[in-house]
């Protein structure tokens, strides 16, 4: 499968970069990155000065109690007044519209406390306003971040 896998995001970082699919299985959320996500320059494995693009990749979150319910979903979008109205989604069906293709989520910015993670994204999707800003918070152990090949051509 992988070559490589982190324990955490030490060295990584999901910044500009978009997941396509969505998975929940046995109480693992994860999320592929057929563009991959960058590792950075000080990673161990990284032989270069910058931070570099893996190939084709993987992240793993691992939710407490095992269950779908601790994953919560945000799209924030304008009504015709333009005002900003919070849109809540059941995960599943988030994930089907990932898996469909409704969706791409581009991550932006992670904050982290104890056993849960906020990421700040946009979806993006194909019909006008094409994009909107989403949060996506999961209440997880740990996440596992998997690749098998770095990109040197493909610097930041």
């Amino acid at each position: 499968m992988y070559q490589n896998c982190e324990p955490n995001d030490n060295h990584i970082t999901l910044h500009d970069c978009f997941a396509e699919k969505m998975y929940f299985h046995k109480g693992i959320l994860s999320f592929l990155f057929p563009d991959g996500f960058w590792i950075l320059a000080n990673h161990p494995k990284n032989m270069s000065e910058n931070t570099v693009r893996t190939n084709a990749s993987q992240v793993d979150f691992e939710m407490i109690n095992d269950e779908i319910e601790n994953i919560h979903i945000s799209i924030f979008r304008k009504n015709k007044r333009g005002h900003i109205i919070r849109e809540d989604w059941e995960s599943a069906d988030f994930i089907s519209a990932v898996n469909n293709g409704e969706y791409q989520i581009e991550f932006i910015t992670k904050y982290e406390s104890y056993q849960s993670t906020l990421f700040k994204c946009w979806v993006w999707f194909d019909k006008e306003p094409r994009h909107a800003e989403c949060e996506i918070i999961l209440d997880a152990k740990n996440a596992l971040y998997y690749w098998n090949a770095l990109c040197y051509d493909r610097a930041w």
